[in-house]
């Protein structure tokens, strides 16, 4: 928000970030990757304040997703020059992780749209990477999750998706935000695949799966560990609301 004490659901959404940030950094981490939902009133004030905060307590790359509360272009303008917006295509100690843009305008659901397929398609087709392991980032959830209401604002053409990805054998995992959960799955049709949803840095939602640290209702974030040779080690992180 670009308000000082800017409240979204009722709690200081800048505080929350923050502290986020700072634990995550003490990890070490060789990427920050936020997905999406970055800026609630979509201003360029509020833009403005989130690179301020990414300056002082990230010392690794970032990458930034848009949510559908985000302003693409806005989002672009203030922090596209100094770190990475979607779509992206990114190489991170040995492991490839390529970002997409579901940020759909007037709509809670999410579309990568025909273009950025096509796009997506042609850097799937890169002969130098294409043996990577290979991580996916969007904001909206290219699966369902069973829950009605966020099942009714997925990605639209996850169809168009998964076709792209299931032959690629290099792909590891997917990622996404946008449900405000942890939650874990795969496709039938590549179970070998993590489907990783990232719980908010600001709220919960009422959760799907259990959370493996019983604290489901707290903040949190993910940590992931990936490997040149293939392997993916994860795990979810919680801690206290400001």
């Amino acid at each position: 928000m670009a308000a000082d004490q800017g409240m979204v659901r009722g709690r200081p959404a800048l505080a929350h970030f923050e502290r986020a940030l700072q634990l995550g950094g003490a990890l070490n981490p060789d990427l920050v990757l936020v997905t999406g939902d970055l800026c609630q009133d979509e201003s360029w004030g509020g833009y403005a304040r989130l690179r301020r905060a990414l300056s002082q307590h990230v010392r690794c790359s970032v990458a930034l997703l848009p949510g559908n509360h985000d302003h693409p272009m806005l989002l672009d303008a203030v922090l596209g020059r100094r770190w990475t917006t979607a779509p992206a295509d990114l190489f991170v100690q040995g492991v490839r992780v390529l970002l997409l843009s579901s940020h759909r305008v007037g709509s809670a659901a999410g579309a990568l749209g025909s273009l950025q397929l096509h796009w997506l398609a042609q850097r799937l087709q890169c002969s130098e990477r294409r043996d990577l392991p290979l991580v996916v980032a969007l904001h909206h959830p290219p699966i369902a999750i069973g829950d009605a209401g966020m099942d009714a604002i997925r990605l639209l053409d996850e169809a168009g998706l998964e076709e792209l990805l299931r032959p690629h054998r290099a792909l590891r995992a997917v990622l996404f935000g946008h449900i405000h959960q942890h939650w874990q799955g795969a496709w039938a049709t590549r179970p070998d695949v993590l489907l990783l949803g990232c719980p908010s840095t600001l709220c919960s939602f009422k959760a799907v799966q259990l959370c493996p640290l019983g604290c489901a209702d707290d903040p949190g974030g993910r940590l992931l560990d990936l490997r040149p040779d293939g392997a993916v080690h994860h795990r979810v992180l919680r801690w206290s609301s400001v």
